[in-house]
Order: structure tokens, then C-alpha cells, then sequence
């Protein structure tokens, strides 16, 4: 049998076996995620990022692949949970930030505003912040997730931090090291 990702075609029977797995298990997949997420769409997510790792992973599916299917959607919630943590804690971190710096918005405005500056900055810059921040990836870590060394990445995100902290405040220039941004996971 040919394994799916390495050039080569799907084998007919691997194929077969794939649209049987979901014709007879998507149901009780989605099923299965939908009790441990509470929300229809997070439900619908996992249930197709679990089939579409299972069609990556068609060559190792099982005579009897409900258990299978399960176990991939287990760790494909557990993903997404991460996910989210990661970017909770981002959002309570910037929250933090404004809250002892004295700004006078509520924290979801605050969050707000650290979300739309992130999202106005180019893909490079949010690339970058991202692995850093909420990756929680040293320099020479995310520098080998982007194929550059580490003191080009280290040069990134300086770019990056600096970029999202006009974002924030525009025509201020802030003092350094004066944002948690500019605080996280300097060490290589």
C-alpha cells in the first residue's frame, strides 16, 4: 500500500475503506467531539480536521477504525484547546499590560485594541510574534520553524515588536523593554 504524502497515488482499496470509514463513523466522530465542546462549530472543525488527518494517514487505517477515528479526535481537541489557552493568555498578558500602565479602557477594549494592532501588521510581523509569543518559542526555535538562522529571527522580531507597539500607540515612542511583548523569551 502507498502511504498518502509521498508522491504517489491513493491505492483503490485505501480509497474505498476511507469513504466507508466516513460514510458509517463521521456521525459518531462528530458526536464525540460535540459532548466535549459544547459549540456546533468547534464540533464540526475537529470532526473534519480528524478525517482529514485520517485521509493523510489512510494507509494505517484499521480493519475497525471508530477507536482510530476517536483517538485522532482526542488529540485534535486537545489542539485546539491548546490553541485557545495559548491565545488567552496573550489576550490577559496585553490586558495586564494596559491594567498597570494605567490605561483607562476595560480589558475587553484593551484586548480589542491588542487584536486589531496585531491584525493591521504584515503577515512577516505576525508570523514572527506569533512564534514567539503565542508558540512560546525561543528565538533559535522559531528560527528553525521558519528555515533562518537565530539572529536573523532575533532581527524579525525586534522589527515585529516594534512595528506592533506603533501599532498600539501611534507617534509614541515607547521606552524599552517597557511592553511584556518586548519581555517574552529573549533568551536563545
Amino acid at each position: 500500500m502507498s502511504k498518502k504524502g509521498e508522491g504517489s497515488a491513493v491505492e483503490p482499496g485505501e480509497r474505498r475503506a476511507f469513504e466507508a470509514a466516513w460514510r458509517d463513523h463521521y456521525p459518531a466522530v462528530l458526536r464525540y467531539c460535540a459532548r466535549r465542546t459544547g459549540d456546533r462549530q468547534q464540533a464540526l472543525d475537529a470532526a473534519s480536521e480528524t478525517f482529514v488527518t485520517a485521509w493523510r494517514r489512510v494507509s494505517e487505517l484499521p480493519a475497525e477504525p471508530l477507536p482510530w477515528l476517536l483517538g485522532i479526535a482526542r488529540r485534535t481537541l486537545a489542539n485546539q484547546w491548546r490553541g485557545d489557552r495559548r491565545r488567552d493568555a496573550l489576550v490577559a498578558r496585553l490586558s495586564w499590560q494596559a491594567d498597570f500602565t494605567g490605561g483607562g479602557e476595560s480589558e475587553l477594549e484593551t484586548a480589542q485594541a491588542a487584536v486589531d494592532a496585531f491584525n493591521a501588521l504584515g503577515q512577516g510581523h505576525r508570523e514572527v510574534l506569533a512564534l514567539s509569543i503565542w508558540e512560546g518559542l525561543k528565538p533559535r526555535e522559531a528560527a528553525e520553524v521558519l528555515g533562518i538562522s537565530a539572529s536573523v529571527f532575533s532581527v524579525r522580531l525586534h522589527r515585529a515588536r516594534k512595528a506592533l507597539r506603533e501599532q498600539l500607540e501611534p507617534g509614541v515612542a515607547p521606552a524599552p523593554g517597557s511592553m511584556t511583548l518586548a519581555n517574552n523569551r529573549e533568551g536563545g
